[in-house]
């Protein structure tokens, strides 16, 4: 009918007009005005006419929307789905059926806690009634501004069923190794079969305990298999395993030690590759410790046992020839270490620069900084004329080749080394380190050299040397250097050593090591001493002998402060481990020092950190001293109650 009426509009405003125009050109003006009059009151009644139209077709769709909100509201009021509309206070305004027989308060904070008003179309998950629901928000928009939320719960209990029975029920693998399987084996004391056959029964009652499935498949290697509903309870007894292994009978002092890798992943094949991630990392840390790999996530158990004296040579024998074929067959060599280098990380990196001169190559030690700890040996090699050995980061990126070799001495973690785009310009890496691998260790290394059981980098690097070639004569200089990086690690001979640690220290005295050169190494200036003093003077110790101090802002030097407040600290009677903190602007670096009987390692990991047993570090970015304070001793906190014994 609209659709008419606008065609009779046109048609008598057009005739209007026309008879109009006819008047006009004919002069019978009062025609015309009559016309006009005429198509005004066409023009009148046709709006009339559209107006009454309209009313007409609005109240036929009130009428239909009436009728459609009667039937909406009884679907509502009547539908299985639990339905209800909030206000944004939390209070009930209306609900379905479904709803009242699982609610009938008026608050929904009372059901829903998490019913956030700041954010009320967020959706959330709900165990309620012993049901698993899916509460899923919708914003209702009214006049003046007024909102409600329209909720609705849907039923998610059989879904939740049947996922948690697949998680609960997917295979899980386990490679467990004696990892000191061939110092068994050497030992005329020990009957090794023996003493593997009580690991297998170990191994076999676990398996039977948890309903899991194992076999061995070589000698001291056995593959475990089991349903992921077995882990928590795995985790939450620590893996009494490593504690059963230690106290097998072997005739000798010499105790069973395991390590342990867990790979957690949807697929079977992957879990099994994982494992063995795993494993390598648990073995890179020192081995008798499990590490479970759950997708990007690592959790990390025991390894609290102070390791034996490494006692073969085979890894430094074989790592040295190998270094030497890369060293022959490559460009320039590239030497870097950790930021904030110390004397390890200079004695180590100078060891190397002897391997690549013996062959030839034109070697080159990479410093973003020199500190007051490694100044002595930088100032006497800029007098002995060999200044052009240290580059800055720059001037190595501009420098390195395809075909050049980047060695990383005394860590393995990229995100600590001076110059961390240098590892993407080359195919050739190696790592030198004696530190317990971390999770973010670099893992394209073409050759590496990890061995916790060293006391420090420049003893390994002084055993490269030694069977990197016949002839190699290291100078007088690098001795004293590799000698003094031995000492400041082993605090003086007194932590982490080993007779192979001696046997390094004769070698580089015969060779020249100068031992009045290496205390001067070590001296510090007054103000050093002083400041050093003030931090041991505040610190404040906890009633398990940690002790915690502050380096005081802006203070120079402040991480290697730390570092030495940590080491006097554990001078003093009634402390067994220290952590000294300090703001570099950048981060708060976190120096932790121990005698062994806690171990700063496990602490400062929690923290993102890494280390050994007795030294440690980590650094926290984006936190204010107080908030690092703060995260500290939660860690401590937290190792206190795994180690009550401590």
């Amino acid at each position: 009918m609209k659709q008419y009426s606008g065609i009779l509009i046109a048609f008598g405003t057009i005739a209007a007009i026309g008879a109009g125009a006819i008047a006009l050109v004919t002069k019978q003006y009062y025609v015309a005005l009559g016309v006009l009059a005429v198509g005004v009151v066409w023009l009148g009644i046709m709006a009339l006419l559209l107006r009454r139209i309209a009313k007409k077709q609005q109240a036929r769709m009130d009428r239909v929307f009436r009728e459609n909100d009667s039937a909406v509201v009884s679907l509502a009021g009547n539908i299985s789905i639990p339905s209800a509309i909030i206000d944004l206070s939390g209070r009930i305004t209306w609900r379905n059926n479904a709803f009242s027989s699982l609610f009938d308060g008026q608050d929904i904070h009372d059901v829903v806690p998490e019913f956030d008003s700041e954010h009320p179309i967020r959706t959330l998950q709900i165990d309620y009634n012993g049901s698993n629901y899916q509460v899923m928000n919708m914003l209702i928009l009214r006049e003046k501004e007024k909102k409600l939320v329209f909720q609705y719960w849907i039923d998610r209990t059989e879904a939740a069923h049947y996922q948690r029975l697949y998680t609960e029920q997917r295979p899980y693998v386990a490679m467990i190794l004696v990892d000191n399987y061939e110092e068994l084996q050497s030992d005329t004391q020990i009957h090794s079969t023996a003493v593997l056959a009580e690991v297998e029964r170990l191994i076999a009652d676990l398996s039977k305990r948890i309903g899991g499935l194992y076999r061995r498949y070589d000698n001291g290697r056995f593959l475990l298999v089991l349903e992921a509903k077995q882990m928590q309870s795995l985790e939450q007894e620590r893996f009494t395993l490593l504690e059963q292994a230690h106290r097998i009978e072997t005739g000798s002092s010499s105790s069973v030690s395991l390590s342990i890798g867990f790979g957690m992943a949807p697929r079977l094949a992957q879990s099994e590759q994982d494992a063995r991630r795993a494993l390598e990392l648990a073995l890179g840390r020192g081995g008798d410790q499990v590490v479970v790999k759950d997708g990007t996530d690592y959790r990390f158990f025991g390894g609290k046992r102070q390791h034996d004296p490494r006692q073969s040579r085979v890894k430094a024998r074989l790592f040295s020839k190998a270094l030497f074929q890369l060293f022959e067959n490559s460009g320039d060599i590239f030497i870097m270490g950790h930021r904030n280098s110390d004397m390890d990380c200079i004695g180590a990196a100078l060891g190397v620069v002897t391997c690549a001169n013996h062959v030839g190559a034109h070697a080159y030690i990479v410093l973003d900084s020199v500190n007051t700890t490694i100044e002595d040996a930088i100032r006497t090699l800029e007098r002995s004329g060999a200044s052009s050995l240290i580059i800055r980061p720059d001037q190595a990126v501009e420098m390195m080749r395809e075909d050049s070799v980047l060695v990383v001495v005394d860590t393995q973690r990229a995100s600590v080394t001076v110059a961390p785009e240098l590892l993407k310009l080359t195919e050739h890496i190696v790592l030198i380190d004696h530190h317990r691998r971390s999770a973010d260790y670099i893992d394209n290394a073409t050759l590496h050299y990890l061995e916790t059981r060293a006391s420090s980098a420049s003893e390994m690097v002084t055993e490269v040397i030694q069977y990197f070639a016949d002839n190699v004569k290291p100078a007088a200089f690098t001795c004293s250097a590799l000698l003094a990086g031995i000492t400041v690690d082993t605090k003086q001979f007194a932590f982490n050593v080993g007779s192979r640690t001696f046997d390094a220290a004769g070698y580089l005295r015969r060779n020249g090591a100068d031992l009045s050169s290496v205390k001067q190494m070590f001296q510090n200036d007054y103000q050093s001493y002083v400041r050093c003093a003030n931090i041991v003077e505040h610190a404040t110790i906890r009633k398990s002998g940690i002790a915690i101090s502050v380096v005081e802002k802006n203070t120079p030097d402040a991480m290697l402060l730390a570092a030495q407040a940590a080491d006097e600290l554990l001078g003093i009677r009634g402390i067994y481990a220290a952590f000294v903190l300090a703001d570099t602007e950048e981060y708060i670096a976190i120096s932790g020092r121990s005698y062994g009987q806690i171990n700063v390692q496990v602490v400062l990991e929690r923290l993102g950190g890494g280390g050994h047993l007795t030294m440690a570090g980590a650094q926290l970015r984006g936190v204010t001293m107080e908030q690092a304070i703060a995260k500290l001793e939660e860690a401590i906190d937290w190792y206190e109650q795994e180690n009550p014994e401590k």
